[in-house]
């Protein structure tokens, strides 16, 4: 390319875009933070700082310096003559990074120790002294602080290893309220487990009970017994012999309704039916009926059944108050003792011996 021509490339520098330059584009929420970082710089600069928070930037201040040079910068600015304190100290010997007092000499150290040691005087003793005097005054240790004593704030009564460690902060009313209803919580979470385990005891041993005492009063009725109040179930009104529920509500205070017992819980349609025929059985008895003579209702009266007695009455009384599982212990110890009849085996055996041998054990767990 000759002088003459121009060149045109020499400007394309104006119009090319710096890459390095450029950047991309922020986003909103980079704009937001960016000029929200803005605004806290602003107002920290223009913010007048409180009362407490001035005392405890020059109380930091003042404890980062020492005396001395606290001292210094006062006497630079022309504040006044130091610290009067600092120069009786100094009028006294005392320097920077030294102790207070006199320093040590070696030779007063020994002065002292000849003075207080007047039996080392002796020949055959001071070889064996001179050694160790020697090395001790070479090397004097002054007993002085140079360091000011810390501060140590009594932490109270807290046991060995626990000095360093915080009182724990005493619980809010608020806490507490929270923390035992909590507890109360958990209660009643036992509690209704417990219940519930109960229940389903309640309802097994009721479901074993009735084969049990089925069992039971054909046993009884082989050996020649027409009543045995182990034969009463209360949520079986056909298990009461004629005239003895009359008996009980006449002479005791036991109410037998399966609607007050365990039948309550759990009704069906067996329950309903038994209600029912009881319901028609006691319509039947209270119809009118002819009245006798006065003197048939004394030989009424007179002629009462042997196991409607007062004792049988008693006894079926505190029977049927049991709970079934109680009276299903009683009815399996019952046909045990005197037949040797084994309910969960479902045999009977020859004998006690026969049975005590060959049976597992009294209870259903034995027999898993």
């Amino acid at each position: 390319m000759s002088d003459d021509e121009d060149d045109y490339l020499k400007d394309i520098d104006k119009f090319l875009i710096d890459s390095n330059a450029t950047s991309a584009p922020k986003t909103y929420s980079q704009i937001r933070k960016d000029a929200a970082k803005q605004a806290q710089r602003k107002n920290e600069q223009n913010r007048t700082k409180g009362r407490r928070q001035r005392e405890i930037e020059s109380r930091t201040e003042g404890l980062s310096k020492s005396l001395f040079e606290r001292a210094k910068e006062e006497e630079d600015a022309g504040l006044g003559s130091g610290n009067k304190a600092l120069s009786i100290m100094m009028k006294m010997g005392f320097k920077p990074g030294q102790a207070l007092g006199k320093p040590e000499q070696s030779g007063d150290l020994t002065q002292q120790t000849a003075s207080h040691r007047p039996d080392e005087s002796l020949p055959d003793e001071q070889p064996a002294a001179g050694p160790s005097n020697s090395d001790s005054t070479a090397n004097p240790k002054s007993g002085h602080k140079i360091e000011p004593l810390p501060i140590n704030e009594w932490a109270g009564k807290r046991g060995i290893g626990l000095g360093l460690k915080r009182r724990s902060r005493s619980p809010t009313s608020a806490e507490r309220v929270a923390k035992m209803a909590k507890m109360a919580e958990e209660t009643n979470h036992r509690d209704f487990r417990s219940r519930a385990k109960e229940e389903y005891e309640e309802r097994r041993a009721e479901g074993r009970l009735a084969p049990a005492q089925r069992t039971c009063s054909g046993l009884d009725e082989k050996a020649g017994k027409t009543f045995n109040v182990l034969w009463l179930n209360p949520n079986n009104p056909d298990s009461f012999s004629p005239g003895l529920l009359d008996a009980l509500n006449l002479r005791t205070t036991l109410d037998i309704d399966p609607s007050t017992t365990s039948l309550k819980r759990n009704r069906d349609r067996d329950s309903a039916v038994s209600i029912e025929a009881r319901l028609r059985r006691q319509m039947a008895a209270d119809t009118l009926q002819p009245l006798g003579a006065p003197e048939d209702d004394d030989v009424n009266a007179a002629v009462i059944p042997p196991e409607f007695s007062f004792e049988v009455l008693e006894e079926t009384t505190q029977f049927l108050r049991l709970h079934a599982s109680d009276r299903l212990k009683l009815v399996l110890s019952y046909m045990r003792e005197n037949y040797a009849y084994c309910f969960w085996c479902g045999s009977q055996y020859e004998s006690a011996e026969e049975m005590t041998s060959q049976c597992p054990g009294e209870d259903e767990d034995s027999h898993d």
